[in-house]
């Protein structure tokens, strides 16, 4: 028999009740529950990650052997390795702290912007020159090269100019940037590791 309110209407069936999300669910609800949560594949070593070349190759984690401040003399150590016929293909140069370096190699204005378009535009011009004299038939050569450095080199030194009146004084340098590291280590495959070693202390680059 069903419940009845004053009114003498059903009493609506009353649902249990549900725990807020977060909280303890008492033992036999009916709630659902997430299913457990998988263990995440291994992904391997952090090495192994970065790419498929040199020393990352293989299953053997890669050990540093040796450290410099300039690319240069890792690029010795490794050429030496070679020299002594190491198989190289198991070596990488790694580079950390990554930075940009501009040198200024002197004041610009607008005069030398021009002399530089100029010079630009006489090799531009020579080359096309070059390219129509040889292979376009039945024109003089000379004269298509010669046309093409002055025309070259007009252009040039227009351009040179105007680009750099348009910066109105806010890059009055020329500069040339780089891209440097702060160190350079020489990583190589774990089973090869202790002969690179081995090499690298009986030469100069320790």
């Amino acid at each position: 028999m069903s419940n009845e309110t004053p009114n003498g209407e059903p009493e609506p069936t009353k649902r249990p009740d549900r725990p807020a999300y977060g909280e303890y669910a008492p033992a036999g609800s009916q709630q659902p529950t997430a299913p457990a949560a998988q263990p995440a594949e291994s992904t391997g070593s952090a090495a192994e990650s970065l790419g498929g070349v040199g020393a990352f190759v293989g299953g053997s984690y890669p050990q540093v052997v040796a450290t410099f401040t300039k690319y240069e003399d890792a690029q010795k150590a490794v050429d030496h390795l070679s020299d002594e016929g190491f198989p190289v293909e198991n070596v990488s140069i790694v580079g950390h702290d990554i930075r940009t370096v501009e040198n200024v190699s002197g004041r610009l204005t607008n005069g030398r912007a021009a002399s530089r378009g100029l010079i630009s535009g006489i090799w531009f011009g020579l080359a096309i020159g070059l390219l129509l004299g040889f292979f376009v038939p039945g024109v003089n050569w000379i004269g298509v090269v010669i046309g093409g450095i002055v025309f070259g080199a007009i252009w040039g030194a227009l351009f040179g100019f105007l680009g750099h009146a348009a910066t109105r004084g806010q890059r009055d340098f020329a500069s040339v940037k780089t891209m440097e590291a702060g160190r350079y280590e020489v990583l190589v495959r774990g089973e090869f590791a202790t002969k690179a070693t081995q090499l690298l202390n009986e030469s100069v680059y320790k």
